[in-house]
């Protein structure tokens, strides 16, 4: 691989490399109900999904929960499910029972045993085990990241801007 300075070249990378390198977003419903009314939450998207490979755009099945349950009507779901199991990866890899405790036990240890709800943790314990940073506009998310530092996660836009 050329680096683009005269007489140096690194090797190209080995599949493990790769996978470590790779980026991947889990985007929260926080986000997501907010595209529609809120341009620079649809800017931020739209650039996360223009620099993303497609299959590190990843979705899971509280996030898919959580955007189901906001549609108004049969034919609403319909268009939601067929949108987000059309546009997304699945995640590969789900989380175990342990791995959700693991994340409530250290938000207890840091006092904050009740400062997230359970589908946000599921959805962080998700992003934990697919490598995988959270997109949000949610304090449950940075509360988790502060007592569990594996999750990685990322307000959409800046927190208090909406």
């Amino acid at each position: 691989m050329s680096t683009g300075r005269p007489g140096l070249h690194l090797a190209e990378p080995d599949e493990h490399e790769m996978e470590v390198r790779r980026h991947r977003f889990i985007i929260d419903n926080s986000a997501w109900q907010r595209v529609a009314t809120e341009p620079a939450v649809r800017a931020a998207i739209e650039a996360i999904i223009r620099t993303t490979a497609p299959d590190d755009i990843l979705i899971c099945p509280p996030v898919a929960a959580e955007y189901g349950f906001s549609a108004r009507s049969l034919e609403d779901h319909s268009a939601i499910v067929l949108t987000l199991a059309g546009a997304f990866s699945d995640c590969r890899v789900h989380p175990e029972v342990r791995d959700v405790a693991a994340i409530r036990s250290a938000l207890f240890a840091a006092h904050m045993g009740r400062a997230a709800g359970a589908v946000d943790v599921l959805i962080a314990a998700y992003a934990v085990v697919n490598r995988a940073t959270v997109v949000h506009y949610d304090r449950d998310f940075t509360h988790i990241a502060r007592a569990y530092p594996d999750l990685r996660q990322q307000w959409v836009v800046t927190e208090g801007s909406l």
